[in-house]
């Protein structure tokens, strides 16, 4: 449950128009003061978040860690394939191929820290 619900909050997120109106409600106007800048760096944790989510959740159905990495992996990096060109329909908003490399390298990021976590204790349950 818990992917599908940081998928949610993406899809809303990317579901903000990209300029500010008078008609919007008093939640978008934290997502207005974040700069740009910034929002395109969020994208790497907010996606690590997303695939180690993916990877946790994939261990009821698949055994193996790296069939869950691969998996977890694919189904991040695919989501914000998939979140970028639906931001592309959002007024205001477009797709960036910079923001699927970062939705991808966060994705990367992800994995590997959970996979090395997990063989660091691991490796410290066998000493």
């Amino acid at each position: 449950m818990l992917p599908l619900l940081i998928m949610a909050a993406f899809y809303w997120l990317s579901s903000l128009p990209g300029t500010p109106s008078a008609e919007d409600p008093a939640a978008y106007a934290v997502f207005y003061l974040v700069p740009p800048t910034l929002q395109n760096a969020l994208h790497v944790p907010a996606y690590a978040l997303l695939a180690t989510a993916w990877q946790w959740a994939l261990r009821a159905w698949l055994s193996g860690s790296n069939a869950c990495a691969v998996s977890a992996l694919g189904i991040a990096v695919l989501y914000g394939v998939l979140d970028e060109w639906h931001q592309s329909f959002v007024p205001g908003r477009f797709a960036s191929l910079t923001d699927v490399l970062l939705n991808a390298a966060g994705a990367i990021a992800g994995i590997l820290l959970l996979l090395w976590a997990s063989r660091s204790v691991t490796k410290d349950a066998v000493r």
